[in-house]
């Protein structure tokens, strides 16, 4: 019988994918052996994405990370996580909450309230993440996991805390945050994709909360952690910009609760950004943008002009997704209608609309204004004002106009009623609230006939 370690490293990496952290990390401290034959797996469990903040240790844990001979080779993803210290904490209204991709929390519905945390202890943390470095190639971490904090007393250590907080602030100010991720990114052979985003916890984020009584706060939703989110925007994209490397994929995410998203007028450059985003590599072609339906008080008549001058930044750009959050208890604004008219994107193939809320008209007009390059579009958790005449109406332009589009539907409605398709199954009809159309004209006049509303 052939030993566990004599198996081929794909099956390695198969069988020890199924371990969790922990489990992992002992695999790999019983014997020099196993830590060797082990390290394909460790590589593409923790390495292809690193989760950073702007922390003096995270970063140069990021830097000696991309200049590591077998470590560096292997990130295709840079996640800045917006963790963060703030100047005056206060551990009875600190929230520290990871949600996961945003694309996949919106398709299940994953809203939940902010969690007020007193501790940096939870449900997935394996305690370790401070040895996933390239001189201790790692025993486990939580790095990048989705979290689920529980609440409790604990004593928040001021003097540390104030001196990681003072630091946060030189790096930033100093251009020292910049100069790291620049570095990182030059030293990174095969680097795909940047992110900005709050919803996965950052490497270093368990280190400081220990050091210091209470982990960074990942909190949006205050004027000074807008203005942090904004130079955490500023220095990711001026890095991508001097360093040169060929990213294809930029995804600014940050905040799944409505009161965290950003306003547009964060996103829009200055004058003298914008012509260090000038430089940004032509590879760059997918953009993802999660955005408040809501402008910022002064603002509200910028609102798409300030997002379609970000948009516009990426000349290149083929695939859009874009999530516009609804802002709670509050009247849904139709943002695309103000939009639509002033975003043009030339290349455009892929588009992906999220949360949002508009009318067929200004959504088909926009279709069809791209119809020279447009392939696919998927639509999640859309409303429309009107009822299932709309949708149909929407379908006959496309069928019209664009006939082998590929639309995908999940989870959208009309005047509040769910979107639904008829489909034959084994069991009989069923009606689906996620299906595909699109293709041909024939596909198009079926699915007219085939959706309602209930």
């Amino acid at each position: 019988m052939v030993g566990l370690l004599q198996l081929p490293n794909e099956l390695l990496a198969i069988i020890f994918g199924g371990l969790d952290a922990q489990g992992f990390s002992a695999l790999r401290l019983t014997s020099k052996y196993t830590k060797s034959a082990t390290l394909p797996a460790f590589i593409s469990r923790y390495f292809q994405t690193r989760y950073v903040m702007l922390s003096r240790l995270s970063l140069e844990n990021l830097v000696e990370i991309a200049r590591h001979p077998d470590f560096g080779p292997a990130v295709k993803t840079l996640e800045l996580c917006t963790d963060h210290f703030v100047e005056f904490p206060n551990s009875y209204f600190h929230t520290a909450r990871h949600e996961g991709d945003i694309l996949l929390a919106i398709e299940e519905g994953r809203f939940p309230p902010a969690a007020l945390v007193g501790s940096i202890d939870d449900a997935h943390s394996s305690g370790e993440e401070e040895d996933q470095s390239p001189g201790e190639e790692g025993r486990g971490t939580d790095e990048g996991s989705v979290s689920s904090q529980a609440s409790y007393e604990t004593r928040l250590d001021k003097v540390a805390y104030t001196s990681l907080w003072e630091e946060q602030e030189h790096i930033i100010m100093s251009g020292l945050a910049q100069a790291y991720i620049t570095q990182a990114l030059i030293s990174l052979p095969n680097i795909e994709a940047a992110v900005i985003s709050n919803m996965h916890r950052p490497w270093g984020a368990l280190a400081h909360g220990r050091q210091t009584g209470l982990p960074p706060t990942t909190a949006l939703d205050d004027y000074m952690e807008v203005k942090f989110l904004g130079q955490v925007l500023r220095i990711t994209l001026t890095a991508i910009a001097t360093s040169g490397a060929a990213l294809s994929s930029l995804a600014i995410t940050a905040g799944v609760l409505s009161r965290e998203a950003i306003a547009p007028d964060i996103l829009r450059p200055s004058e003298s950004h914008f012509q260090y985003y000038k430089n940004l590599p032509p590879s760059l072609t997918e953009l993802t943008l999660n955005v408040s339906a809501e402008a910022t008080r002064g603002a509200e008549d910028r609102w798409a002009d300030d997002l379609s001058a970000f948009i516009g930044v990426f000349r290149q750009l083929t695939q859009l997704d874009l999530v516009i959050t609804p802002v709670d208890y509050c009247p849904r604004v139709d943002r695309l209608k103000q939009l639509a008219p002033k975003l043009q994107i030339p290349n455009l193939q892929c588009l992906g609309l999220y949360r949002a809320y508009c009318s067929v008209q200004d959504l088909g007009a926009f279709i069809v204004r791209h119809k020279a390059t447009l392939q696919s579009v998927t639509l999640v958790r859309v409303g429309v004002s009107g009822g299932i005449g709309h949708w149909r109406s929407l379908f006959a332009l496309i069928r019209a106009h664009l006939p082998r589009l590929e639309l995908s539907i999940k989870l959208c409605t009309a005047a509040g009623l769910v979107l639904l398709c008829r489909a034959e199954h084994e069991n009989g009809e069923e009606f689906e609230d996620s299906f595909d159309v699109g293709g041909s004209h024939e596909a198009w006049t079926t699915a007219i006939e085939m959706i309602e509303t209930r």
